[in-house]
């Protein structure tokens, strides 16, 4: 998939979205750092998924790739992938500022066409440490998971 940084990079689904789902790839290996790579392990995994499970994938670099199609439903947080969406840093601890301010630009596009949906980690839901950064505060969250800040 190629590498997005323009307004084109959200566009509202057609299918219900209630919430938006952050992860971390558990990996700070510059080789893995690219949605290709997260592909991979997905379709290679037992079971494999049909594709990528996250919608968009954050490198170090902060360009934001897009994986699986945003009309799709994701396969990131078991049990709870129904209208959602998933968004992906690359890493395991070494986040940079360029990763954080991308992925706030694209929370605050979801949120500017999804006003309703609410922002979580993995870990809300599963027993995963993922993500292991403070996403609550990177994306000025509330504690009912809104954006609270413009």
């Amino acid at each position: 998939m190629s590498s997005v940084l323009s307004i084109d990079l959200f566009t509202k689904p057609k299918r219900k979205v209630r919430r938006v789902f952050l992860h971390c790839s558990a990996s700070d290996n510059p080789k893995h750092d690219d949605v290709s790579v997260m592909r991979q392990w997905h379709l290679e995994r037992k079971p494999p998924f049909s594709d990528v499970g996250y919608h968009y994938y954050v490198k170090k670099d902060g360009t934001i790739q897009k994986g699986r199609s945003i009309e799709k439903t994701p396969a990131a947080q078991a049990g709870n992938n129904t209208s959602t969406i998933a968004i992906c840093l690359g890493g395991l601890d070494k986040f940079t500022e360029a990763q954080f301010k991308s992925l706030a630009t694209l929370c605050h596009l979801i949120h500017g066409a999804l006003p309703d949906v609410t922002f979580h980690g993995h870990s809300e839901v599963s027993n995963k440490a993922c993500p292991v950064y403070d996403y609550r505060r990177v994306l000025g969250l509330n504690k009912q998971g809104q954006i609270t800040t413009k």
